[in-house]
């Protein structure tokens, strides 16, 4: 496997400070994050503000609709990405997504492990193991 080509391909889509995490041979595991722009942002507070009866910025209101909006678009980023790179480098992918802070929701943290094609491992296991 090239840790180059998919460290490459994650920063090319914008996927921001890929740090490799050391694991058994093999395999490769690499956090990295999405960072939302100002517009994903505001279209989640737009979302939020439309469906929620909640105040804004109450814990409803970010739990229920303005954080799950956010996440969505992440893990939806991430997901294409990681398949892009399945596809591309003929290798299997699983990845994890972290809850995004209330505080601090400028981001969304990832975790995926990269194997040989048919050597899947499993992401959980993985993360056990790492004691993550």
């Amino acid at each position: 496997m090239d840790k180059k080509s998919i460290i490459g391909i994650l920063e090319k889509n914008e996927l921001s400070q890929v740090e490799e995490i050391e694991y058994k041979e093999g395999s490769i595991v690499l956090r990295f994050f999405y960072d939302f722009d100002e517009d994903e942002i505001e279209a989640a507070r737009a979302y939020a503000n439309d469906e929620s009866e909640d105040e804004e910025n109450s814990n409803v209101w970010f739990e229920e609709f303005f954080l799950p909006y956010l996440s969505d678009i992440a893990v939806d980023t991430a997901g294409e990405v990681i398949e892009e790179i399945m596809e591309d480098l003929d290798i299997d992918a699983q990845f994890v997504s972290y809850e995004i802070d209330e505080e601090e929701y400028n981001y969304n943290e990832f975790v995926a492990a990269f194997s040989p094609k048919g050597k899947a491992v499993e992401i959980e296991k993985v993360l056990d193991e790492l004691e993550m």
